[in-house]
């Protein structure tokens, strides 16, 4: 969707939309100033009281931009003579809920794996497990 159009309208979008292709384009320079296997583990988010900053997407990758940022501070004030520091945040990850698990198989499909398992008696371990995936029937 292009809000170009809009942001012509109304001074506080057309703002956001600027200060959002700017952000765009300081991630986009970062990350050719860094190794290509990180790109896919940052973004940059903002920049605010001169900190620019990284949102790394886990601890490690946290660690390494930690390593390498503080050196490209005079790259990055190339594109952006406010920025003085750098500082990386790892994005939180948000705990799955736990699974309510009420899958059964079928009467028919309990069945099937009851016989499956007297034809496999040669194969104790795998009759067993059949056995044991055929109580699971509805």
């Amino acid at each position: 969707m292009n809000l170009e159009p809009l942001g012509r309208q109304d001074a506080k979008l057309n703002r956001l939309l600027q200060q959002t292709a700017h952000w765009q384009r300081l991630d986009r320079s970062l990350k050719q100033l860094l190794p290509p296997h990180l790109h896919s583990h940052f973004q940059v988010a903002c920049v605010t009281d001169g900190r620019l900053v990284v949102i790394a997407g886990g601890s490690m990758a946290a660690a390494r931009l930690r390593m390498l940022l503080p050196p490209l501070v005079p790259q990055l004030q190339i594109i952006d003579s406010e920025i003085q520091s750098v500082r990386v945040t790892i994005r939180p990850t948000m705990a799955e809920a736990p699974r309510d698990k009420r899958l059964h198989l079928s009467s028919a499909a309990a069945d099937a794996c009851a016989a499956a398992a007297d034809r496999l008696a040669h194969h104790p371990e795998l009759a067993a497990a059949l056995r044991a995936l055929g109580r699971h029937g509805g």
